[in-house]
């Protein structure tokens, strides 16, 4: 009896492999009439996602924060490829690129997707060394931004019945220690108020990647200003030795970025124009292989394992 449940079990979860591996597969029509707009298009995924969306005939508006990154996207891709300027903190800037994207909307296309790339890290440190500074940049950009970016778009997708996709991190599965105004996401709140709205949610999580957001020696850099910057009693607590460890971990770094982006624009391409999305992608081996799993165990495991180390005052 036992044994026949187990293989009744086990064919029907993989029935249910193979249907969702044949569902995956399948695409939307008319992706040339579907404009996407990308936040953050200045450099690493939405810059990489800019172009090739545009390779495969997407209508793009790539939203950069500077010049130069419009006139370097431009140089890079088709005359179809749209850019804009975009300060996803500033209410003005926003407002404009609504007007902005709906005047490029001719009669009969429709703003399909708005991918909420643009994201930074100030620094890597515990909150006490977090400047007031620091963390209100971090939110505003990484929390605030896609709040007001897919509030102000919202009435276009709506009109499409079309999707978000938001670009989040590892740090959605493994909670890091100095990463406190980093690790934040809100796709899984945006997926449930929309459900009966017919716009669509998805979180990709990318492990790690090489891209702007993570230079060691310029982490190392800022860790050692606010360091300096902080009182002495703090400066005591922690100490040089919990400094210099720290420091060491930046450099463990590299060795396991992929400087291949691919993983995270195929799976961006696919929450967009697949006919049935996920709600969430994992990118990356380590991301897939390690985080994931290390999410599933129990917290006390992944606490001390992903524990930063000991401050000297501490011991």
């Amino acid at each position: 009896m036992v044994c026949g449940i187990l293989i009744a079990f086990i064919l029907v979860t993989i029935l249910l492999k193979i249907a969702e591996l044949y569902l995956s597969k399948l695409r939307l029509r008319n992706i040339l009439q579907k404009h996407v707009l990308i936040t953050g298009c200045d450099s690493g995924f939405g810059n990489s996602l800019a172009k090739y969306l545009d390779e495969i005939g997407v209508p793009v508006l790539a939203a950069c924060l500077t010049e130069s990154g419009q006139k370097n996207l431009k140089a890079r891709c088709s005359s179809r490829l749209v850019t804009l300027n975009l300060d996803v903190t500033d209410e003005k800037s926003i407002g404009e690129a609504v007007q902005f994207v709906r005047s490029k909307l001719e009669k009969g296309q429709e703003l399909w997707g708005v991918v909420n790339n643009a994201g930074l890290q100030v620094i890597s440190a515990p909150l006490e060394l977090h400047s007031k500074s620091a963390i209100e940049k971090t939110l505003q950009v990484n929390l605030l931004g896609v709040m007001y970016v897919t509030k102000a778009f919202l009435p276009l997708l709506r009109q499409s019945k079309g999707r978000i996709v938001s670009v989040s991190s590892d740090a959605a599965l493994i909670a890091w220690p100095c990463r406190v105004a980093y690790n934040i996401i809100n796709a899984n709140i945006f997926r449930k108020e929309m459900y009966h709205v017919g716009v669509s949610a998805h979180c990709v999580q990318p492990g790690s990647f090489k891209t702007n957001i993570v230079y060691p020696d310029e982490m190392a850099s800022k860790l050692q200003q606010a360091y300096n910057a902080t009182d002495s009693e703090i400066r005591t607590f922690y100490g040089q030795n919990w400094l210099e460890k720290w420091k060491e971990t930046y450099k463990n770094i590299p060795p396991i970025q992929n400087p291949d982006l691919s993983p995270v624009t195929d799976a961006i391409e696919h929450a967009l124009f697949a006919k049935f999305p996920k709600a969430r992608y994992r990118c990356g081996r380590d991301c897939q292989y390690e985080f994931w799993p290390m999410s599933l165990l129990p917290d006390w495991f992944s606490d001390w394992y992903y524990a930063m180390p000991a401050p000297d005052g501490a011991k």
